[in-house]
């Protein structure tokens, strides 16, 4: 999700602190070999567990400008595990593409796309262009603000700047060292993205010609390059017709919204106002309003009359807005699309048996017929848990 406020392009979303600005990391870390990196990581844990023995826990290891504690490098390093094998495997997919040009590597490398996009680094070699981050593009010389009938281009300083689109009126920030242009082969369509340690934090708009010219003109290039763009499907709301971008690997757990038209910002802004008007309750403020509708678009929730019910690639849950005691979680085995098409699959059973998709009993019976793995846990800590699992959901 990408945050919505009064010039929408500021990210909200659960564990974020509301209208946060965007940290710029330090990122500015050169290597040739993937060998060095793996040898540095390993020896960064090395000097972590090491001060574990002898009692300083919870150690800080800086990382340019941020820092992490032992459990928290511990989780990050099993995500860059997780993350390098999902890459192998694409890489291997894209490669039977004839339109796809990549070197082979051996089993098991990892290659410079991979760290760049992983670690939040810049591998450079003379001037070799990779995957459309904008760092490799541009110069460092001064910016100046631009703007025309369509968008406004302006400096927010420490390397960050702001686009704002006139169709919509929202303003996107973006870091220099933390973004980059991809191009979709489908639709032709490119994308100015965050990348690296951005990727999860920030908002997704769609770069079209007179936008590219006029990024150009900003950071003083003739002209911009997009990189491929991999590794996502897109899909439209039902209810409000708005389009969202899907990771693979992260349906039912995360998205991109993309406001392309006047018409998508009315459509989310009616259904914030009828999370606001008809969920008092559960719904207590216009931020969390902001949150409920766009975390609807991206299939995580849906209204029911008495209360809203929550879907996720983890679990199936439901609030009443009047009575707490009818809620009720569900837990899968774990966190994955399949489940997560599972339950969309139970949801229409329901709908089409004219049952009510707040229904227990219902989810219970349509997960046993599947012989789904589920476990029933207390709604409170149910509730917690999905929106643990969705906390670095921003609405785009």
């Amino acid at each position: 999700m990408t945050g919505v406020s009064d010039t929408y392009g500021t990210s909200y979303g659960a564990g974020y602190d509301y209208g946060g600005d965007k940290r710029k990391a330090d990122t500015a870390v050169q290597q040739d070999s993937s060998g060095e990196w793996m040898e540095l990581i390993a020896k960064r844990k090395e000097e972590i567990l090491e001060k574990v023995r002898k009692g300083e826990t919870e150690p800080s290891i800086p990382t340019g400008a941020a820092s992490f504690t032992y459990k928290q490098w511990n989780k990050l390093m099993k995500s860059v595990d997780r993350a390098i094998d999902d890459m192998q495997e694409r890489i291997r997919a894209e490669e039977e593409d004839a339109e796809l040009i990549v070197k082979k590597k051996k089993e098991n490398s990892i290659t410079e796309e991979m760290l760049e996009e992983l670690l939040g680094i810049k591998i450079q070699k003379g001037n070799v262009f990779h995957g459309g981050a904008l760092s490799e593009q541009i110069g460092s010389g001064e910016r100046t603000a631009l703007e025309n009938d369509y968008y406004s281009i302006r400096p927010e300083g420490d390397g960050l700047f702001s686009i704002t689109d006139k169709k919509t009126g929202l303003t996107y920030k973006f870091a220099e060292e933390g973004c980059s242009l991809r191009q979709d082969r489908a639709s032709g369509r490119i994308f100015l993205m965050p990348c690296g340690a951005y990727e999860q934090m920030g908002s997704v708009m769609v770069a079209d010609s007179t936008l590219m010219s006029m990024m150009a003109q900003y950071f003083g290039t003739d002209s911009l390059k997009a990189g491929m763009l991999a590794g996502y499907t897109f899909e439209r709301n039902e209810e409000t017709g708005i389009e969202i971008m899907i990771r693979d690997g992260m349906k039912g757990r995360s998205a991109h919204i993309l406001f392309q038209s006047k018409a998508d910002i009315d459509a989310y802004e009616r259904l914030v106002q009828i999370y606001r008007g008809q969920y008092p309750n559960l719904v207590q403020s216009d931020k969390m309003a902001e949150f409920y509708a766009a975390i609807e678009i991206e299939g995580l929730c849906h209204r029911t009359e008495s209360g809203i019910l929550y879907t996720s690639a983890g679990g199936v849950g439901y609030a009443d807005e009047n009575n707490p005691e009818a809620n009720w979680w569900i837990a899968l085995d774990e966190l994955s699309g399949k489940n997560y098409d599972i339950l969309m699959e139970i949801m229409e059973d329901i709908k089409k048996k004219g049952g009510a998709i707040a229904g227990f009993d219902e989810w219970k019976a349509g997960l046993e017929r599947r012989k789904a793995v589920y476990e029933v846990i207390e709604a409170d800590k149910g509730y917690e848990e999905f929106l643990s699992g969705i906390k670095s959901l921003t609405i785009k």
